[in-house]
């Protein structure tokens, strides 16, 4: 991206511990974007792998590092947060990464509503040596439905989103006493105070894999993603998060199949397929993904 002195700042936070695998790439990723007015954070838990002979290699390129024991995630984010000075903030966590042309995109939409709270866009999952897995909103699909958000219907994609630093310094920040669901409470709250804007591009890829906190939060993650729900709606349970029960109770049949053999997997999944009209009304489908997502096909494919 060519110099412009009008161009607006662009604030990146990458938390990171003991990502040594991933973290080279997922710097890369921010500075291969070529962004004349970049500024990078990196806030790294106290790593003991070879993440802080990578940071040293970068060092030039960042805004501020440092590395040092905290609280958990939420905290080392929202040190970074603190940091930040541009019109625009994001958090890239260390095991994913930015495609090509992304902040070009991000400064479209900006420019285009410059007041919206938060910007979202497309991306992929993929897999731990980077193999695409899905494509998140294939044919430029994406919606906002903040009802179905507040219903436990998360379908933003975390390292696809953009904020704008004046709306979260107004909501402060991430809530430092969650652990999995800390982005759902986010946008929830940030929604309060206007619509977010849709990028219809894909921006970043979002790994996963067995030991991520999205794969091994289980029920833990669960019930706190309950009480955010609750907290938002009022109702002790919500589409959304059976959504995410049913989800949970399947994988962990699957990876106990001498005491949850294989019909009783089926049964669980027949379940969730007859309760999946309730996902109808905030117009998605019976995974609980919005339409035209392709993950949609999910229930599809295991239920045979």
């Amino acid at each position: 991206m060519k110099q412009e002195n009008n161009l607006p700042k662009i604030s990146i936070v990458t938390p990171s511990f003991n990502q040594g695998p991933f973290l080279r790439q997922c710097i890369e990723s921010v500075l291969s974007q070529n962004y004349p007015n970049l500024e990078y954070i990196v806030i790294d838990g106290g790593s003991h792998d070879d993440s802080l002979s990578i940071i040293h290699e970068f060092e030039p390129h960042f805004a501020y590092w440092v590395s040092e024991p905290d609280k958990g995630q939420s905290e080392a984010i929202n040190k970074g947060f603190r940091k930040a000075s541009g019109e625009l903030v994001a958090w890239l966590n260390s095991d994913d990464y930015y495609l090509p042309g992304t902040f070009e995109h991000v400064i479209k939409a900006y420019q285009i509503n410059p007041h919206a709270p938060f910007y979202f866009g497309d991306g992929y999952r993929v897999s731990k040596t980077g193999e695409v897995l899905t494509h998140f909103f294939p044919k430029n699909s994406l919606t906002f439905d903040r009802h179905a958000l507040v219903m436990g219907l998360n379908y933003i994609l975390q390292p696809s989103t953009f904020m704008n630093r004046n709306c979260l310094e107004q909501i402060g920040y991430l809530n430092t006493e969650l652990e999995y669901g800390m982005d759902f409470d986010l946008w929830i709250r940030l929604s309060t105070l206007g619509d977010p804007h849709p990028i219809h591009g894909v921006l970043s890829a979002n790994r996963e894999y067995n030991t991520t906190k999205t794969s091994t939060g289980s029920f833990k993650r669960i019930e706190e993603l309950r009480r955010i729900s609750l907290q938002h709606s009022g109702l002790e349970m919500t589409p959304g998060i059976l959504r995410y029960m049913f989800d949970t109770l399947y994988k962990f049949a699957k990876t106990n199949e001498n005491i949850f053999p294989g019909w009783y997997q089926k049964d669980v999944m027949k379940l969730w397929k007859r309760t999946g009209r309730l996902m109808a009304q905030f117009d998605a489908n019976k995974d609980g993904f919005p339409r035209r997502s392709s993950l949609a096909s999910f229930l599809k494919n295991k239920i045979k």
